[in-house]
């Protein structure tokens, strides 16, 4: 069995071993379970009602709650707020508050998943939440009492799923730009992958900042608030230019315009939150509405494809990929002028959707594109490479010596096979090429390392050394090539063939070398005095 074959053997046998693994793995979360009991499991969450609600004014709300005594210290209520201070009263005292403080990040409190731990014996319960914007409808909640531990746990238990999609969006975006960044050398037209995977990092952290997970690990919500709308408005740019680049668009005059009105948009709306002229909360429909532009480019890029190409196979899957992208966006749209706190996970599962589609349709590009580069690498090492020997060829060395401006450093050790003649006319030309081609291995291992091999007649090679990057010395390789050439008279075991490599050797000298070929001459001279000496002996 071949080496190669191994390899792929090796190579199918851990991709088997490994989506076993995984299959096994999930199989175990989803099916195992543990019998486990802890004082907290007694202790059931329920939905807790207001016996009362007041609003006061248009930014205030009261509720007036009425709970069981219990004799527990770990008893909590658990609500949200969207944007609002916060006071909670137990028996009239303030036991819990969230307060708005004005800077350069904003006003917002943010949203605030509040846990708060009631003292024992306590019945009476009151909840004020203010909003921190005027004119805005007050966002209603609900509330759930129960045991302080099991209501985290609830919480993270039922945030997951969404945070690992997220978080599986995110790393699919990464993985894009790394294969961008090990292509981008190799291939050109490979730019949709750069955007795509910016495209996809960003909104898979934006959603995962949108998670219940996010609002109890990130516990300044001001400043979450913050990455929430900055990741939406960074969104457009990347998808247009993806797109742009995903389809090829020549002419780029209408992504620039919208790319540099998403951009001065950006930074306006920056601006004028910091200063607090405007913060993002009064200006979030204009995000929204950079969203909605965005999507119409696509759909105008998508409707010119078909006017050119009908519908291939890039339309087809970004019709797809938008069905689900659109329906992710309405419902989270829906989400948030509901008030509601977490993206749904179908919304998560558009995204990954529209990412998968188009990460799958950008990839195969890539390939495709490297696998055509691979055949125009073929060919062309081909057309400089002699077939024989796999050493460069006589137009290799030409080409090299075009290319080349400055010979100072370089060296050439030129060769010359005796008795190839002989070997032909007497042994046959079989033996001949195997004398070539052993010589041609022999001459490539002992001078190769230091620069490239060229066979630039029926038996005569060399070499081009730089002695700027490694030392050479020509008499101890010398010795070794004749220590060699009695190995290689031996493995080739032909009858009355005695091995010999003549090797000649000269340095580039720019005050007698008018070019690098007299240096090859003055290197030719000595090899034919070799080649005398050799058979003399």
């Amino acid at each position: 069995m071949n080496r190669n074959r191994m390899k792929l053997i090796n190579r199918i046998v851990y991709i088997v071993f490994l989506l076993f693994f995984v299959c096994f793995m999930v199989s175990g979360l989803m099916l195992s379970s543990v019998d486990k009991m802890t004082p907290s499991d007694k202790r059931t969450i329920e939905r807790i009602e207001p016996e009362a609600i007041n609003y006061v004014g248009d930014n205030v709300v009261e509720y007036y709650i009425k709970l069981a005594a219990s004799a527990y210290d770990n008893m909590a209520l658990a609500f949200v707020s969207r944007h609002q201070e916060v006071e909670v009263y137990a028996g009239g005292k303030l036991i819990y508050y969230v307060r708005a403080h004005k800077s350069v990040y904003g006003t917002t409190t943010g949203t605030n998943y509040s846990i708060v731990n009631i003292p024992s014996y306590t019945t009476d319960v009151v909840v004020k939440l203010t909003n921190v914007y005027d004119g805005f409808e007050i966002r209603e909640t609900d509330f759930r009492y129960g045991d302080e531990t099991t209501i985290v746990r609830n919480l993270i238990s039922n945030s997951l799923p969404s945070a690992v999609l997220s978080a599986f969006i995110i790393l699919i975006g990464a993985g894009m730009v790394l294969l961008w960044i090990i292509c981008r050398k190799r291939i050109t037209q490979t730019h949709s992958l750069l955007y795509f995977g910016i495209f996809a990092m960003i909104i898979g952290a934006w959603a995962l900042n949108e998670t219940d997970l996010a609002t109890i690990l990130l516990e300044d919500r001001k400043v979450a608030s913050l990455i929430g709308y900055i990741l939406l408005m960074m969104i457009p740019i990347p998808f247009v230019e993806a797109e742009r680049n995903f389809f090829h668009v020549r002419e780029a005059s209408v992504s620039n315009i919208f790319c540099a009105i998403f951009a001065v948009t950006d930074i306006i709306l920056v601006v004028c939150h910091m200063t607090g002229i405007k913060e993002f909360k009064y200006t979030a429909r204009i995000i929204h509405l950079m969203l909605i532009m965005s999507l119409i480019y696509f759909c105008g890029v998508v409707a010119m494809r078909i006017k050119d190409k009908g519908f291939d196979r890039k339309v087809k899957s970004n019709i797809i990929a938008v069905i689900a992208l659109g329906v992710s966006m309405i419902v989270d749209l829906i989400t948030y002028y509901k008030g509601l706190q977490q993206t749904d996970v179908l919304g998560k599962i558009g995204i990954l959707v529209f990412i998968l589609v188009l990460a799958f349709e950008s990839v195969s590009e890539a390939f495709e594109k490297i696998k055509e580069g691979q055949k125009v690498d073929f060919y062309k090492e081909m057309a400089i490479t002699d077939a024989m020997t796999g050493l460069y060829n006589r137009t290799a060395f030409e080409e090299w010596e075009k290319e080349t401006s400055d010979y100072k450093g370089y060296a050439i050790a030129t060769f010359d096979l005796n008795n190839l003649k002989l070997c032909n006319d007497n042994l046959g030309h079989a033996a001949g090429d195997a004398y070539i081609e052993a010589s041609a291995h022999t001459i490539k291992d002992i001078f190769g390392k230091h620069g490239k091999c060229y066979r630039i007649g029926g038996d005569e090679f060399c070499t081009v050394i730089n002695k700027n990057e490694k030392s050479f010395e020509i008499g101890k390789h010398v010795k070794q090539l004749r220590d060699i050439e009695k190995r290689v008279e031996k493995e080739l075991a032909i009858k009355g063939l005695k091995v010999q490599i003549a090797c000649g050797y000269a340095e580039y000298d720019h005050e007698t070398d008018k070019d690098f070929e007299d240096t090859r001459n003055r290197a030719d001279k000595r090899m034919y005095e070799s080649k005398k000496q050799l058979k003399s002996e």
